[in-house]
């Protein structure tokens, strides 16, 4: 309360960012500074009631200094005490990137792993299934020839997945081009696979859209993530005793083509909604946790993001994609 000594030059205002470090510490939040200064406001006003004397000039102009030192100090540890707090959540999420990094990073290698060893015998099994299509006349031998068009697609399902798999891995042998591909034709094909599940399971699938969207992007790691999608939608719909439907639209702005896949399933569940895409986090009980996680890495990498909306009627997951130049 001394005002022969300038504010800045104050023992009390040079001691603020150590006060401040002090408060954050002790998790004294922002209120404590509000709350000083209503002490400090009523110990000005008693201040002046003493030495004011019939002098209403003089009041004013002590209030003024009083009131103005005040809000100095406020001031000051309003700043501290926000710059502390800032460089604390810039550590910590800091932290939390490299722990996920890491976290991603191992994934990729084990992923990567994994995809190869499955990826081997694979390319063989396709040799072996195009070796037989040849041999064997689908004219004269109709119900092989639609088996081995079940195993194709079941080929195809698992190299989807290898694909997704590899998209963790960080070499970038394993990138697929980019292209300008019709997102109909990409969607058509995951139906084609997908199909036989759904009459299986009672699902009606509708498509709210006409005309086609031409994007760019990588048509396998695209087809992944739908396919992924569509069969989530469905297994939502398992066990769900109402008529089960997936919708599928599309919507567009001046840059992006967004594809909405919903299904009128149960509410995602409050514990893991904000948490999602987060590896390893699954409400399925044979679940890895990897797929959704996988999906945001591959639209990531082709320009484009994913997110969601989940309440009681549905839930939507919402694709965008980068339009393709003209």
């Amino acid at each position: 309360m001394n005002l022969d000594i300038p504010a800045e030059d104050h023992p009390i205002f040079k001691s603020i960012p150590k006060w401040s470090k002090i408060s954050l510490d002790r998790y004294n939040y922002i209120e404590y500074i509000l709350i000083t200064t209503n002490i400090w406001r009523k110990m000005i006003l008693e201040t002046v009631e003493k030495v004011a004397i019939n002098n209403e000039i003089a009041i004013y102009q002590l209030i003024k200094k009083y009131i103005f030192r005040m809000d100095l100090f406020e001031k000051q540890a309003r700043e501290n005490y926000w710059s502390f707090t800032r460089n604390v959540i810039m550590e910590k999420d800091k932290l939390i990137n490299e722990l996920h990094g890491d976290r991603l990073t191992l994934i990729g290698k084990m992923a990567a792993s994994m995809a190869h060893e499955i990826r081997n015998p694979l390319t063989s099994i396709q040799g072996f299934l195009k070796l037989i299509k040849q041999i064997v006349s689908s004219e004269t031998n109709n119900k092989i020839a639609s088996c081995l068009k079940i195993i194709e697609d079941d080929f195809e399902t698992i190299h989807m997945q290898i694909t997704g798999f590899l998209s963790f891995s960080r070499n970038r042998e394993h990138d697929e081009s980019y292209d300008n591909i019709s997102l109909i034709q990409i969607i058509d094909s995951v139906l084609s696979m997908l199909n036989p599940r759904l009459i299986q399971e009672d699902v009606i699938c509708v498509k709210k859209y006409k005309k086609d969207k031409i994007i760019r992007v990588q048509r396998k790691g695209i087809q992944q993530v739908i396919s992924n999608l569509m069969n989530n939608a469905a297994d939502a719909l398992f066990d769900v005793s109402h008529k089960k439907v997936i919708t599928m639209s599309m919507k567009e702005d001046d840059d992006n083509v967004y594809l909405h896949i919903s299904n009128n399933g149960p509410k995602i569940s409050d514990e893991i909604v904000d948490l999602l895409f987060t590896p390893f986090v699954t409400n399925k009980t044979s679940g890895t946790g990897l797929g959704l996680t996988i999906c945001k890495q591959i639209l990531q990498k082709n320009d484009g993001d994913i997110l969601f909306d989940t309440n009681e009627i549905e839930t939507t997951f919402i694709l965008s994609f980068k339009k393709a130049l003209e």
